[in-house]
């Protein structure tokens, strides 16, 4: 089976070859309106619009710049670190039905349904010598749309339900309620997953069985069917071929660090280098055309350390470092929350090690007083930082950056570690979804029946792979499974869906987020924010109908 990088680059030399300019047209049109981007006439051609839906995700989640960490920033263990009106610090001033950012998720997810939809409505017309390849794609085609219908429905409440292909403007459409959107969803991902492959008969990176699953543990967990939450979620762990990774592995097993560590390393990701807890991991191929640089972790998340000086105004750093995480500028951060708070009597938890959270680095500027010295040990800043908006440092978090391993061609003195200003992105591939996240699904799914023991038993199967003390069946609340997940899941998980879905946004990012505490974001979230308002150019364009908006937005 050809590989998932190849098919994209497939599809990249389709699209382009049978695209149309319609940029601007679409900018009058009404949002369920997108004009194929290339006709598909055949398997191969349908293999491509698949991967092109693969592209879409990793492009929504990993590439947008700011707009890709909302998922992340806008919750309660990061926040925009730059100044307290950046972006979407204040909720009540940024969340808003003309907000770009409300209409980027909006469209994106809606971009990738119409996708489907078109293979979908197209697909029985193509001539297929095997209809298990096409039972296939078919089921890959309804994941995509269960998973941006998860993502629709989580965020903006009930939406519109368009399951066939648009061929002309459509102004018309009216708000599915929310129960019928999860309907779509369950149905779609149930329908799918009997045609999907096993995680062994499938090229890295495509969707399986297992992923499927996976957000089917989720959704029963939505709409409180929790026995159907836990079989799902059971499905995945028991009978898939899925295990935790419990020893070190990959290529730089033999460097100092733990298996969590080596999780993130680069060519660790994928079931193909050995590594059975991945369950959809998004793909990058560097230095081929299209095949993208990885997420931009490094540059958002690693600190601003190598602009930090000493008293006497010098440079601690040289510059940016490989070692250090590359080219970071801070520009979100993790909350004391996830600083501090989650790592309370944490003892030997891994994933609090001095190799996955680095609280203090070596200063290797010659010309600074403090050369050779550790930056906090020794006085040269201070890091208890007043204002968390000017965080230059804070730590470094090895999952979010290839330590000591960016490629070649971005390293400018091997000696030193010293890189260019291309050390800003993780040159690997990108976790979607891993087998930790499914216990911890099933972990809430047996404490919301009522059953704490199986659902400490579940928690403590990811504790224990990474030496932390087990936690008893009376400590567990959701606050917990939310606490664990922040350990484990950190800048992985969707944090804002995780919240939202929930409804546990508008609490935490109270409690958490200091963009929100009344001193620094003029104006905090809002009670009705735990549904973002439905983009007001799609209500003024939606001209035969009416899209009814949110309550708290009008």
């Amino acid at each position: 089976m050809k590989s998932l990088k190849k098919l994209i680059l497939i599809g990249l030399v389709l699209v382009t070859a049978g695209s149309c300019n319609e940029q601007d047209f679409l900018k009058e049109e009404a949002f369920g309106f997108y004009s194929p981007e290339n006709s598909y006439t055949s398997p191969t051609q349908i293999e491509s619009a698949i991967a092109k839906m693969h592209e879409n995700v990793r492009n929504m989640l990993f590439e947008n710049n700011d707009r890709s960490f909302i998922f992340q920033y806008t919750a309660d263990y990061a926040y925009d670190a730059i100044n307290p009106t950046h972006a979407l610090n204040s909720w009540a001033d940024r969340v808003f039905p003309e907000a770009g950012e409300v209409d980027w998720m909006w469209r994106s997810f809606y971009k990738i349904i119409f996708n489907a939809n078109v293979i979908l409505g197209r697909i029985g017309a193509i001539e297929y010598s095997s209809e298990e390849e096409r039972a296939a794609h078919i089921a890959e085609a309804k994941f995509f749309r269960a998973w941006s219908y998860r993502g629709l429905g989580i965020i903006f409440g009930g939406v519109p339900l368009t399951l066939e292909e648009a061929t002309s403007p459509v102004r018309d459409y009216v708000r599915a309620s929310r129960q019928d959107v999860w309907n779509l969803i369950i149905q779609d991902l149930t329908e799918a997953v009997p045609d999907l492959p096993g995680a062994d008969d499938v090229a890295d990176g495509r969707v399986t069985k297992g992923a499927a699953n996976h957000l089917l543990t989720e959704m029963y967990i939505i709409v409180q069917d929790y026995d159907k939450a836990i079989s799902a979620a059971t499905e995945v762990i028991e009978n898939s071929g899925y295990a935790l990774m419990q020893n070190r592995f990959g290529s730089r097993s033999g460097e100092p660090g733990d298996v969590y560590w080596d999780l993130f390393r680069r060519d660790n990701q994928n079931r193909g280098s050995g590594n059975t807890e991945s369950i959809w991991v998004s793909q990058y191929e560097y230095l081929t055309p299209g095949g993208g640089r990885g997420d931009n972790l490094p540059r958002f998340l690693m600190p601003l350390y190598w602009q930090l000086k000493d008293d006497n105004g010098e440079n601690l750093f040289t510059g940016p470092n490989e070692n250090f995480g590359g080219r970071g500028i801070g520009w979100w951060a993790p909350t004391d929350y996830w600083l501090i708070d989650v790592w309370q009597n944490s003892n030997a938890d891994m994933r609090n090690s001095e190799f996955n959270i680095i609280r203090d680095i070596v200063a290797n500027n010659p010309a600074s007083a403090f050369f050779g010295q550790p930056i906090i040990a020794s006085g040269a800043i201070d890091d208890d930082f007043p204002d968390p908006y000017n965080r230059w440092w804070n730590v470094i978090i090895a999952k979010g950056a290839p330590l000591g391993n960016f490629p070649e061609e971005v390293i400018q003195d091997p000696a030193t570690g010293l890189t260019t200003n291309f050390a800003n992105s993780s040159y690997r591939d990108r976790y979607m979804m891993r087998l930790p996240e499914t216990y911890l699904l099933r972990a809430e799914a047996y404490l919301l029946k009522g059953d704490a023991a199986s659902a400490a038993g579940d928690i403590n199967i990811v504790r224990a792979r990474v030496n932390a003390d087990p936690v008893s069946p009376g400590d567990v609340d959701m606050d917990y499974i939310l606490d664990e997940r922040a350990r484990e899941l950190f800048a992985e998980e969707l944090r804002l869906l995780t919240l939202m879905r929930m409804d546990k946004i508008v609490e935490r990012v109270r409690k958490y987020d200091p963009m929100h505490n009344g001193k620094y974001a003029s104006n905090g979230i809002n009670d009705h924010q735990n549904l973002w308002p439905i983009p007001n150019q799609e209500i003024e364009r939606n001209t035969e109908a009416v899209l009814e908006q949110n309550p708290g937005y009008n």
